[in-house]
């Protein structure tokens, strides 16, 4: 019911209204009593119709609720749907991202391990003439060894034989003195030996010592004969020795030559997986650039889908708190209709009984 004509209403049951009309009505007998019943169920009904008014609208509020509420719900469902959907594509394309930094880590370590790989190669290319230089240039060094110690045994063999030969005496200082340049070829107790033995030749205890004889001991040998031996013992001794360092010399060079081999054999399949590594890295990154701007399409979509279903929770929500304002207002409103109702009808229900004792009041 309109306010306005809710306050014309009261307007015209004013309190100088009603001392008009209900001394009019209540001097016409039963037409008074009617007039004054329409105007009471006049305001009974506005009243009623208030109230059924509001009836409809309480009903209307709860279906309004249970129907928002539940749209909200469908809508939050949605979303919630929507949200795993965007994470999802958010997660794809930073796997993406993830995936593509370790193929590119990768090909960076892998370029440079071949990098790594050439030079080591050169280095021990390098090393290895090298170290064959050395062992070529020890070969030669024992074989003049060898050469020397062969004519310095030939002649004392002869010499202790009695056959003719270079030596006219045995003369240990000057044996070892031409197995010198060779020293660094043979180990210190061999030098040592022929050191000890020109020092006792030249002190000519060399003999008695071979022989385990004192001096004044007879011999029926030649001077000279016991301190050849000697030598020449010293002397096969060396060669024994410059032979097996000889042949560790071969067989170091054979087992360098082996290694080698195998390096460069394991090196040459590691860079042959490393090259076709680099390049089935590289595919992939090509690979991955393309599912990347899928991804980031994808990710774009997912949020504009998140978007819009986050604002139709929010309409939803918003259309809802509307109507319960909307409710609220009309409950207000009718709450305010009635109480005014309540107040006419207390003042017209007042005015109609002061009238009633004043008119019989009067007769008396």
């Amino acid at each position: 019911m309109n306010k306005v004509l809710l306050l014309s209403l009261i307007c015209l049951i004013s309190i100088r209204g009603f001392e008009i009309d209900f001394s009019l009505l209540l001097q016409t007998g039963s037409e008074s009593n009617d007039a004054v019943q329409a105007v009471y169920d006049l305001l009974n009904d506005l009243k009623t119709s208030n109230i059924e008014a509001q009836g409809v609208a309480d009903e209307k509020n709860i279906s309004d609720e249970e129907i928002g509420q539940a749209r909200i719900a469908a809508l939050s469902k949605v979303n919630e749907l929507n949200q795993k959907a965007w994470a999802s594509a958010k997660a794809r394309r930073e796997q993406i991202g993830i995936e593509y930094r370790e193929a590119t880590d990768y090909i960076a370590w892998a370029t440079q391990r071949l990098a790594d790989i050439d030079r080591r190669s050169v280095e021990l290319q390098e090393l290895r003439c090298f170290s064959n230089g050395l062992f070529v240039r020890a070969i030669k060094q024992h074989n003049d060894a060898l050469g020397v110690i062969r004519i310095l045994k030939n002649d004392l063999s002869g010499y202790l034989t009695g056959q003719p030969s270079s030596l006219v005496e045995i003369n240990v200082q000057n044996v070892s003195d031409k197995l010198k340049q060779y020293s660094q070829l043979f180990n210190q107790d061999a030098m040592t030996k022929f050191a000890q033995l020109a020092a006792e030749q030249a002190s000519g205890n060399a003999e008695l010592h071979a022989l385990g004889q004192d001096e004044g001991s007879s011999s029926d040998r030649q001077p000279g004969h016991n301190i050849g031996q000697l030598v020449y013992n010293a002397l096969s001794d060396l060669e024994d020795q410059l032979k097996g360092s000889l042949a560790n010399l071969e067989a170091n060079e054979i087992a360098a030559y082996y290694q080698l081999a195998d390096w460069l054999a394991d090196t040459e399949s590691e860079v042959a997986h490393l090259n076709d590594e680099i390049q089935r890295k590289t595919q992939l990154q090509d690979k991955l650039v393309v599912q990347e701007q899928a991804a980031l399409a994808v990710q774009a979509k997912a949020n504009s889908v998140l978007k819009d279903s986050q604002n139709a929770i929010n309409a939803a929500t918003a259309t809802l708190q509307e109507l319960r304002d909307l409710y609220e207002t009309e409950l207000n409103r009718r709450n305010e209709e009635n109480a005014i109702i309540d107040e006419v009808i207390h003042i017209f229900k007042q005015q109609v009984l002061e009238m009633a004792n004043q008119t019989s009041f009067g007769k008396k």
